[in-house]
Protein backbone atom coordinates (compact mmCIF):
# COMPACT_ATOMS: atom_id res chain seq x y z
CA UNK A 1 0.00 0.00 0.00
CA UNK A 2 1.48 3.56 -0.50
CA UNK A 3 2.00 5.57 2.08
CA UNK A 4 0.08 8.30 1.11
CA UNK A 5 -3.09 6.04 0.92
CA UNK A 6 -1.98 4.50 4.29
CA UNK A 7 -1.70 7.56 5.72
CA UNK A 8 -5.42 8.76 4.32
CA UNK A 9 -7.09 5.42 5.07
CA UNK A 10 -6.08 4.89 8.86
CA UNK A 11 -5.79 8.32 9.94
CA UNK A 12 -8.15 10.33 8.42
CA UNK A 13 -10.88 11.62 11.13
CA UNK A 14 -14.21 12.67 10.08
CA UNK A 15 -16.26 14.74 12.18
CA UNK A 16 -19.17 16.74 11.09
CA UNK A 17 -22.73 18.31 11.98
CA UNK A 18 -25.76 17.39 9.57
CA UNK A 19 -28.47 19.64 8.74
CA UNK A 20 -31.73 18.38 9.28
CA UNK A 21 -35.30 19.53 8.28
CA UNK A 22 -37.39 20.22 11.29
CA UNK A 23 -41.31 19.19 10.86
CA UNK A 24 -41.77 21.75 13.89
CA UNK A 25 -39.50 24.58 12.55
CA UNK A 26 -37.61 24.54 8.93
CA UNK A 27 -35.29 27.25 10.37
CA UNK A 28 -33.41 25.01 13.20
CA UNK A 29 -31.32 23.05 12.11
CA UNK A 30 -30.44 19.32 14.40
CA UNK A 31 -27.25 19.03 15.59
CA UNK A 32 -26.09 15.36 14.93
CA UNK A 33 -23.25 14.34 18.15
CA UNK A 34 -21.00 11.82 16.23
CA UNK A 35 -20.56 9.51 18.67
CA UNK A 36 -17.09 8.43 19.69
CA UNK A 37 -15.07 5.43 18.07
CA UNK A 38 -11.27 3.89 18.34
CA UNK A 39 -10.38 4.20 14.57
CA UNK A 40 -6.66 2.40 15.57
CA UNK A 41 -4.70 1.10 18.15
CA UNK A 42 -0.74 1.88 18.28
CA UNK A 43 1.07 -0.71 19.89
CA UNK A 44 4.96 0.31 21.15
CA UNK A 45 7.47 -3.12 20.81
CA UNK A 46 10.27 -2.00 23.06
CA UNK A 47 12.69 -4.05 20.83
CA UNK A 48 16.01 -5.38 21.92
CA UNK A 49 18.52 -3.25 24.54
CA UNK A 50 21.45 -1.99 22.26
CA UNK A 51 19.77 -3.28 18.49
CA UNK A 52 18.55 -0.47 18.06
CA UNK A 53 15.00 -1.88 16.75
CA UNK A 54 12.06 -0.95 18.23
CA UNK A 55 9.17 -0.48 16.34
CA UNK A 56 5.33 1.14 16.43
CA UNK A 57 3.27 -1.34 15.16
CA UNK A 58 -0.62 0.06 13.93
CA UNK A 59 -3.93 -2.11 14.13
CA UNK A 60 -6.70 -0.49 12.22
CA UNK A 61 -9.99 -1.38 14.20
CA UNK A 62 -12.07 -1.30 11.36
CA UNK A 63 -10.19 -3.69 9.04
CA UNK A 64 -8.04 -5.28 11.19
CA UNK A 65 -5.13 -5.04 9.35
CA UNK A 66 -1.57 -3.92 11.30
CA UNK A 67 1.37 -2.06 9.72
CA UNK A 68 4.55 -3.11 11.46
CA UNK A 69 6.59 -0.23 11.80
CA UNK A 70 4.30 2.99 11.58
CA UNK A 71 7.73 5.01 12.25
CA UNK A 72 10.07 4.04 9.60
CA UNK A 73 7.16 3.90 6.90
CA UNK A 74 6.54 7.64 7.43
CA UNK A 75 10.05 8.82 8.72
CA UNK A 76 12.43 6.76 6.62
CA UNK A 77 13.81 6.28 9.14
CA UNK A 78 14.28 3.95 12.79
CA UNK A 79 12.18 4.97 15.79
CA UNK A 80 15.78 3.56 17.84
CA UNK A 81 16.71 2.07 20.71
CA UNK A 82 14.67 0.72 23.42
CA UNK A 83 10.95 1.97 23.13
CA UNK A 84 10.30 2.28 26.88
CA UNK A 85 6.78 4.28 27.01
CA UNK A 86 4.41 6.11 25.21
CA UNK A 87 1.68 8.84 25.30
CA UNK A 88 -1.00 10.07 23.60
CA UNK A 89 -1.93 13.39 24.96
CA UNK A 90 -3.71 16.34 22.84
CA UNK A 91 -2.91 16.78 18.87
CA UNK A 92 0.96 15.07 19.90
CA UNK A 93 2.54 11.37 20.89
CA UNK A 94 5.13 11.13 22.65
CA UNK A 95 7.73 8.57 23.21
CA UNK A 96 10.41 7.91 25.22
CA UNK A 97 13.15 5.97 23.73
CA UNK A 98 15.10 5.28 27.16
CA UNK A 99 18.37 3.31 24.77
CA UNK A 100 18.71 6.20 22.12
CA UNK A 101 18.35 8.64 24.85
CA UNK A 102 15.77 11.06 23.54
CA UNK A 103 12.24 11.32 23.20
CA UNK A 104 10.67 11.42 19.81
CA UNK A 105 7.36 13.84 19.49
CA UNK A 106 5.17 12.77 16.50
CA UNK A 107 1.79 13.77 15.04
CA UNK A 108 -0.47 11.15 15.69
CA UNK A 109 -0.14 9.80 11.80
CA UNK A 110 3.18 8.59 13.25
CA UNK A 111 5.66 12.06 11.86
CA UNK A 112 8.40 12.66 13.44
CA UNK A 113 7.92 16.70 14.91
CA UNK A 114 10.68 16.93 17.15
CA UNK A 115 13.59 15.07 18.89
CA UNK A 116 14.31 15.91 21.84
CA UNK A 117 17.08 15.83 24.43
CA UNK A 118 18.51 16.71 27.90
CA UNK A 119 21.71 16.96 29.53
CA UNK A 120 23.24 16.46 32.96
CA UNK A 121 25.36 18.66 34.53
CA UNK A 122 28.13 16.54 33.61
CA UNK A 123 27.04 16.61 29.93
CA UNK A 124 25.61 13.06 29.67
CA UNK A 125 21.76 12.58 28.51
CA UNK A 126 19.14 12.00 30.09
CA UNK A 127 17.29 8.56 30.13
CA UNK A 128 13.54 9.07 29.48
CA UNK A 129 11.67 6.03 30.88
CA UNK A 130 7.69 7.33 31.52
CA UNK A 131 5.02 9.58 30.86
CA UNK A 132 1.80 11.19 32.44
CA UNK A 133 -0.35 14.13 31.73
CA UNK A 134 -2.69 16.89 32.99
CA UNK A 135 -3.45 20.26 33.05
CA UNK A 136 -1.62 20.84 29.61
CA UNK A 137 1.67 19.37 30.85
CA UNK A 138 3.58 16.04 29.97
CA UNK A 139 5.88 14.36 32.59
CA UNK A 140 8.30 12.65 32.21
CA UNK A 141 10.78 10.45 34.60
CA UNK A 142 14.78 10.14 33.81
CA UNK A 143 16.33 6.58 34.92
CA UNK A 144 19.11 8.10 36.02
CA UNK A 145 17.31 10.16 38.71
CA UNK A 146 14.77 13.09 37.47
CA UNK A 147 11.69 14.08 36.53
CA UNK A 148 10.99 16.62 34.04
CA UNK A 149 7.96 18.45 32.52
CA UNK A 150 7.82 19.31 28.77
CA UNK A 151 6.15 22.11 27.52
CA UNK A 152 3.83 20.68 24.90
CA UNK A 153 3.26 23.85 22.53
CA UNK A 154 7.35 24.70 22.67
CA UNK A 155 8.39 20.80 22.96
CA UNK A 156 11.40 21.89 24.92
CA UNK A 157 12.16 19.94 28.11
CA UNK A 158 12.04 22.36 31.19
CA UNK A 159 11.91 22.18 34.53
CA UNK A 160 13.73 19.08 35.76
CA UNK A 161 14.37 17.88 38.94
CA UNK A 162 16.61 14.91 41.06
CA UNK A 163 13.94 12.36 42.79
CA UNK A 164 16.54 9.12 43.43
CA UNK A 165 17.95 6.91 41.36
CA UNK A 166 15.88 4.77 38.76
CA UNK A 167 12.34 6.69 38.86
CA UNK A 168 9.74 4.48 37.23
CA UNK A 169 6.09 5.15 36.59
CA UNK A 170 4.26 8.64 37.61
CA UNK A 171 0.85 9.83 37.54
CA UNK A 172 -0.54 12.85 38.73
CA UNK A 173 -3.49 13.48 41.73
CA UNK A 174 -4.19 16.06 44.24
CA UNK A 175 -2.02 18.81 42.09
CA UNK A 176 0.51 16.27 42.98
CA UNK A 177 3.10 14.40 41.08
CA UNK A 178 3.76 10.84 42.42
CA UNK A 179 6.65 8.89 41.26
CA UNK A 180 8.00 5.59 41.77
CA UNK A 181 11.36 5.48 42.70
CA UNK A 182 12.60 1.84 42.14
CA UNK A 183 16.27 2.09 42.82
CA UNK A 184 16.17 -1.06 40.31
CA UNK A 185 19.35 -1.11 39.13
CA UNK A 186 20.85 -1.61 42.90
CA UNK A 187 18.94 -4.79 43.17
CA UNK A 188 18.80 -6.10 45.56
CA UNK A 189 19.20 -3.39 47.49
CA UNK A 190 16.36 -1.65 46.09
CA UNK A 191 14.12 1.39 47.12
CA UNK A 192 11.30 1.88 49.03
CA UNK A 193 9.94 5.34 48.60
CA UNK A 194 7.04 7.25 46.62
CA UNK A 195 8.30 10.91 45.74
CA UNK A 196 5.39 13.30 45.73
CA UNK A 197 6.37 16.49 43.90
CA UNK A 198 3.94 19.99 43.35
CA UNK A 199 2.51 19.40 40.15
CA UNK A 200 3.50 22.66 39.46
CA UNK A 201 7.31 23.12 40.47
CA UNK A 202 7.86 19.53 40.97
CA UNK A 203 9.25 21.15 44.64
CA UNK A 204 9.76 17.67 46.67
CA UNK A 205 6.34 17.43 48.76
CA UNK A 206 7.14 14.48 50.63
CA UNK A 207 8.00 10.36 50.51
CA UNK A 208 5.71 7.82 50.78
CA UNK A 209 7.33 4.52 52.19
CA UNK A 210 5.49 1.46 50.02
CA UNK A 211 7.08 -2.12 49.39
CA UNK A 212 10.58 -2.33 47.92
CA UNK A 213 10.97 -2.01 44.40
CA UNK A 214 8.21 0.29 43.29
CA UNK A 215 7.47 0.77 39.97
CA UNK A 216 3.81 0.90 38.97
CA UNK A 217 1.54 3.52 39.71
CA UNK A 218 -1.86 5.20 38.46
CA UNK A 219 -4.68 6.96 40.40
CA UNK A 220 -8.13 7.16 40.51
CA UNK A 221 -10.85 9.71 39.66
CA UNK A 222 -11.43 10.22 43.70
CA UNK A 223 -7.25 11.06 43.96
CA UNK A 224 -6.10 7.53 45.68
CA UNK A 225 -2.84 6.51 44.17
CA UNK A 226 -2.18 2.54 43.58
CA UNK A 227 1.59 1.62 43.65
CA UNK A 228 2.74 -1.92 42.22
CA UNK A 229 6.35 -2.96 44.00
CA UNK A 230 8.39 -5.36 42.59
CA UNK A 231 9.28 -7.17 45.68
CA UNK A 232 12.55 -8.98 45.78
CA UNK A 233 10.32 -11.11 42.50
CA UNK A 234 8.89 -13.22 44.99
CA UNK A 235 12.21 -14.64 46.89
CA UNK A 236 10.93 -12.92 50.25
CA UNK A 237 8.57 -10.50 48.42
CA UNK A 238 5.53 -10.79 46.03
CA UNK A 239 5.06 -8.31 43.17
CA UNK A 240 2.47 -6.37 45.53
CA UNK A 241 -0.30 -3.64 44.62
CA UNK A 242 -0.73 -1.15 47.51
CA UNK A 243 -3.29 1.82 47.62
CA UNK A 244 -1.96 5.44 49.06
CA UNK A 245 -5.07 6.90 50.93
CA UNK A 246 -5.63 10.84 49.42
CA UNK A 247 -6.15 11.63 52.78
CA UNK A 248 -3.40 10.45 55.08
CA UNK A 249 -1.47 9.02 52.64
CA UNK A 250 -1.58 5.71 54.97
CA UNK A 251 0.00 2.63 52.38
CA UNK A 252 -2.51 -0.85 52.53
CA UNK A 253 -1.49 -3.75 50.91
CA UNK A 254 -4.24 -4.58 48.19
CA UNK A 255 -3.07 -7.72 46.66
CA UNK A 256 -0.47 -9.60 44.88
CA UNK A 257 -0.16 -7.87 41.33
CA UNK A 258 2.57 -7.73 38.21
CA UNK A 259 1.33 -5.17 35.93
CA UNK A 260 -1.81 -2.99 35.62
CA UNK A 261 -3.99 -0.35 34.27
CA UNK A 262 -7.04 1.76 34.81
CA UNK A 263 -9.98 2.38 33.26
CA UNK A 264 -13.36 4.24 34.50
CA UNK A 265 -12.03 3.60 37.92
CA UNK A 266 -11.86 -0.30 37.21
CA UNK A 267 -8.17 -1.40 37.60
CA UNK A 268 -7.30 -4.18 35.47
CA UNK A 269 -4.05 -6.24 36.82
CA UNK A 270 -1.75 -9.13 36.13
CA UNK A 271 -0.44 -11.05 38.70
CA UNK A 272 2.81 -13.39 36.54
CA UNK A 273 5.73 -14.21 39.16
CA UNK A 274 7.93 -15.47 37.37
CA UNK A 275 8.52 -18.22 39.30
CA UNK A 276 5.55 -19.44 39.50
CA UNK A 277 3.17 -21.12 36.57
CA UNK A 278 -0.07 -19.63 36.97
CA UNK A 279 -1.28 -16.80 35.66
CA UNK A 280 -4.14 -14.15 37.17
CA UNK A 281 -6.33 -11.73 35.79
CA UNK A 282 -7.51 -9.48 38.34
CA UNK A 283 -10.65 -6.81 38.30
CA UNK A 284 -10.93 -4.22 41.07
CA UNK A 285 -13.56 -1.37 41.76
CA UNK A 286 -10.80 1.47 42.78
CA UNK A 287 -14.24 3.58 43.77
CA UNK A 288 -15.45 1.14 45.86
CA UNK A 289 -12.46 -0.68 46.81
CA UNK A 290 -13.52 -3.74 46.25
CA UNK A 291 -12.32 -6.97 44.43
CA UNK A 292 -14.69 -7.63 41.12
CA UNK A 293 -13.52 -10.89 39.61
CA UNK A 294 -9.59 -12.61 40.16
CA UNK A 295 -10.00 -14.00 36.54
CA UNK A 296 -11.48 -11.39 33.64
CA UNK A 297 -10.67 -13.42 30.69
CA UNK A 298 -13.65 -15.75 30.91
CA UNK A 299 -13.52 -17.95 27.65
CA UNK A 300 -10.61 -20.01 28.66
CA UNK A 301 -8.10 -18.17 26.39
CA UNK A 302 -4.21 -18.72 27.31
CA UNK A 303 -2.00 -17.01 26.27
CA UNK A 304 0.97 -18.24 23.85
CA UNK A 305 4.08 -17.09 26.22
CA UNK A 306 3.53 -14.94 28.99
CA UNK A 307 1.85 -11.17 29.56
CA UNK A 308 3.87 -8.18 29.44
CA UNK A 309 1.78 -5.58 29.21
CA UNK A 310 -1.83 -4.78 29.63
CA UNK A 311 -4.22 -1.89 28.48
CA UNK A 312 -7.92 -0.89 27.84
CA UNK A 313 -9.74 1.01 25.50
CA UNK A 314 -11.42 3.66 27.26
CA UNK A 315 -14.28 4.12 24.44
CA UNK A 316 -14.99 0.50 23.87
CA UNK A 317 -13.94 -1.00 27.61
CA UNK A 318 -11.58 -3.83 25.21
CA UNK A 319 -8.42 -5.21 27.03
CA UNK A 320 -5.05 -5.43 25.03
CA UNK A 321 -2.73 -7.97 26.99
CA UNK A 322 0.68 -8.03 25.00
CA UNK A 323 2.55 -11.56 25.05
CA UNK A 324 6.03 -12.23 24.29
CA UNK A 325 8.73 -14.31 24.99
CA UNK A 326 11.29 -11.51 24.36
CA UNK A 327 13.23 -12.71 21.83
CA UNK A 328 10.77 -12.94 18.92
CA UNK A 329 7.81 -11.02 17.85
CA UNK A 330 4.95 -10.75 20.57
CA UNK A 331 1.10 -10.84 19.87
CA UNK A 332 -1.75 -8.21 20.90
CA UNK A 333 -4.51 -10.15 22.16
CA UNK A 334 -7.95 -8.51 22.55
CA UNK A 335 -10.53 -9.09 24.75
CA UNK A 336 -14.15 -8.05 25.42
CA UNK A 337 -15.11 -6.06 28.37
CA UNK A 338 -16.85 -9.55 29.18
CA UNK A 339 -13.75 -11.03 28.69
CA UNK A 340 -13.92 -13.22 25.76
CA UNK A 341 -11.42 -12.84 22.81
CA UNK A 342 -12.19 -10.61 19.76
CA UNK A 343 -8.88 -11.27 17.64
CA UNK A 344 -5.11 -11.50 17.82
CA UNK A 345 -2.46 -9.64 15.88
CA UNK A 346 1.09 -10.10 15.62
CA UNK A 347 3.43 -6.88 16.62
CA UNK A 348 7.13 -6.49 17.23
CA UNK A 349 9.78 -7.37 19.51
CA UNK A 350 8.63 -7.19 23.09
CA UNK A 351 5.28 -5.23 23.41
CA UNK A 352 5.15 -2.54 25.98
CA UNK A 353 1.67 -1.23 25.68
CA UNK A 354 -1.83 -0.42 23.50
CA UNK A 355 -2.40 3.32 22.95
CA UNK A 356 -5.71 3.90 21.23
CA UNK A 357 -6.88 6.67 18.54
CA UNK A 358 -10.10 7.77 18.31
CA UNK A 359 -12.26 9.84 16.16
CA UNK A 360 -12.08 12.95 18.55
Amino acid sequence: MKKNEFLLGVFLSTAFILPFTSCENDDEPVVVEIPEVTEGVYVLNNGKYGSNNATLSYYDVASKTVVSDVFSSVNGRKLGDTGQDMLIYGSKMYVAMYGSKQIEVMDKQGKSLKTLTSKNTDNSLHQPRCFTSANGKVYVSFFDGYVGIIDTTTLEIGTIVPVGLNPEQLTVANNKVYVAVSEGLNYPNTGTKVAVLNASTLAEVTKIDVVKNPTNVLSDSQGDVYVISMGDYGTTANNTLQRIDKQTQAVTTVMDATVMTICNDTIYAIYSQWNQPSVSYIKYDAKNEKLISDNFITDGTKLTNGPACIKVDPVTGNIYIGDSDYQTNGDMYIFSREGKLINKFEVGLNPVGAFFISNK
